[in-house]
């Protein structure tokens, strides 16, 4: 019976975390995955939240490129997955334009790009930028290593490259379900 009490807990937690997770994540970039730059420095986080009806938010910011050089910016993030139907900068961020652009990305795997700034418009260290896509649908959120952040301007050689958010092991998800599922077994063993 602690067993079958154990099992549900664990499962009723899982879904709990599974579901919860389809409506907003955190992306933190810093794995080097193409091009000139250190293999491991964390640049700038992503919340992504999925407001219903085919409209997500964006949101880029902790952007940190001292370790590129005083010249590198943010160009672009590149996307695996489904092309917005159109996008909105929201007024107040490091650039005043956020467009989506067709292609783009390392090694040709990303399905379109979204371009952050033009000219003399760049995202540089300290800023951040919002942005709102439409026609997502409620497809997924992008997992781990289909989204690219293109740091341009670098003092390495080349120039520039791309980095993506680490790919968490599977090992951490289950012992992060196995954590809570104890959790919640042991707070109804209380009741």
């Amino acid at each position: 019976m602690m067993l079958k009490k154990l099992a549900l807990s664990i499962i009723t937690t899982g879904a709990f975390v599974i579901g919860s997770g389809a409506q907003a994540a955190t992306y933190h970039f810093g794995n080097l995955l193409s091009g000139g730059g250190p293999a491991a420095v964390h640049l700038a986080d992503l919340d992504i939240n999925d407001l219903g009806g085919g409209h997500w938010s964006f949101f880029l910011h902790n952007i940190n490129l001292s370790a590129f050089g005083s010249g590198a910016f943010v160009g672009a993030m590149a996307v695996d997955g489904l092309t917005p139907s159109s996008v909105t900068v929201v007024p107040g961020g490091g650039v005043s334009t956020v467009s989506k652009n067709p292609g783009g990305g390392p090694g040709g795997s990303f399905d379109f790009r979204y371009d952050f700034g033009r000219g003399s418009d760049k995202l540089k260290t300290g800023e951040t930028v919002s942005w709102d896509a439409f026609g997502l649908g409620s497809s997924h959120l992008p997992i781990n290593g289909e989204l690219a952040l293109h740091v341009q301007g670098t003092s390495f050689s080349p120039n520039s490259a791309w980095y993506v958010s680490p790919v968490p092991e599977p090992e951490t998800y289950a012992m992060l379900l196995i954590g809570l599922g104890l959790l919640g077994f042991s707070a109804r063993r209380r009741k």
